[in-house]
């Protein structure tokens, strides 16, 4: 197993296309099935996370509003781990499909420019 510590992240291990924790908030209102959904695939980042050896810190959030947000640690996960890479490949267009039907077009496109604004470390929108 290759450790993080084998492999330096690549600059830009924190880009957002889209802001999830936004659009999960959202979700969490209109489907009460959401959350435990989604927090079985969080725990999977989270324990792929131990077993690479990822500490959450090693990424520090780009604004104090991605805070809790883990693509921070799916992305460096994605740079050391095939195992996570196929996983990732099946699971992640399933939560999408799932995450997008509660949404309308107008809220992904907020969610899309807020991540590009968060791009400035002191900008919060909370």
């Amino acid at each position: 197993m290759k450790t993080h510590s084998d492999s330096q992240a690549a600059p830009g291990i924190a880009t957002c296309k889209i802001c999830t924790i936004r659009l999960e908030q959202l979700c969490y209102r209109r489907a009460w099935w959401f959350r435990i959904f989604r927090e079985v695939l969080a725990t999977g980042i989270r324990l792929f996370a131990v077993a690479y050896r990822l500490p959450a810190d090693r990424h520090p959030p780009r604004s104090a509003m991605c805070h809790s947000c883990l693509r921070f640690r799916k992305n460096a996960l994605k740079q050391c781990s095939a195992l996570f890479n196929r996983l990732d490949s099946h699971l992640n267009p399933l939560f999408n499909k799932v995450r997008n039907s509660l949404l309308t077009e107008a809220e992904l496109e907020q969610a899309r420019k807020l991540a590009s604004d968060a791009n400035e470390p002191d900008f919060s929108n909370y």
